[in-house]
């Protein structure tokens, strides 16, 4: 049942705004009342409303900002240079980017080996593979445990994304406080089925050194293991050509 009465007129668009009573759908307690007065809407407040919501729908149209740190925004599969060494991760990482939609059980990707064998590179590329159709975050794990340290880091965006890449896991300082800042991450996406990549300079069976037993039963129990070995390719490319040790590319 509805009561109306008339308003009072808006003096800018001239139209009046009624009063209406609504009772509420349900029994209330008798201190809140069985209904309350509501006053409908003139036209300007129509024509505002109307803008915030264009303005809210033109926001969610804007493509989200590339997750990845600039330097990594540009890494494909393409560009990146297969050798004997590293042959398995390439084919591994292209197939979890390739096959991402079936991955029903969080199982991620752990990359791993010495530095500058192309493990965040293989990384960046999975995310920019997937990025465009899904929501990707990138952390630096030793950054990501300073800025917790300091401040107030929101987890929920880590746990919810589609994918989340944690660089360089293991380079931190290894403590009991990090290890379960790691254990909440890592748990959180688990229990919710979302996959992860990581990238780490330690070999699997030296991880639980660094980042305790129970992330390291994780890590190691829910991913794709794909260990790269090598020459430092960063150190490769700057070395003069006479002192180069051995790489040959297969592409």
């Amino acid at each position: 049942m509805r009561r109306s009465r008339r308003g009072e007129i808006c003096p800018d668009c001239g139209v009046e705004r009624h009063k209406i009573y609504k009772h509420h759908p349900i029994p209330m307690p008798a201190a809140v009342g069985k209904g309350l007065w509501l006053v409908t809407d003139c036209d300007c407040i129509k024509k505002e409303r109307a803008l915030k919501r264009a303005q809210r729908e033109a926001m969610l149209a804007i493509p989200p900002s590339n997750p990845l740190p600039l330097a990594l925004q540009g890494k494909t599969f393409a560009d990146f240079e297969v050798n004997p060494f590293n042959k398995r991760a390439y084919e591994g990482s292209e197939q979890f980017a390739r096959n991402f939609a079936k991955v029903k059980d969080g199982k991620g990707v752990m990359l791993s080996g010495d530095p500058g064998t192309g493990k965040t590179h293989l990384a960046a590329a999975i995310a920019n593979e997937l990025r465009e159709k899904y929501s990707v975050a990138f952390v630096y794990v030793p950054l990501l445990l300073e800025k917790m340290r300091t401040s107030n880091v929101p987890l929920e965006p880590l746990l919810a994304a589609d994918l989340l890449i944690m660089d360089d896991l293991g380079s931190e300082r290894g403590t009991e406080w990090t290890q379960e800042r790691l254990l909440i991450i890592v748990d959180g996406r688990l229990s919710n089925y979302k996959p992860t990549v990581f990238t780490t300079n330690y070999h699997p069976n030296d991880l639980e050194k660094r980042v305790g037993t129970r992330v390291a039963s994780r890590l190691l129990g829910n991913n794709l293991d794909l260990h790269i070995s090598g020459t430092d390719y960063r150190l490769w490319k700057t070395a003069s050509p006479s002192s180069r040790p051995p790489f040959s590319p297969l592409r």
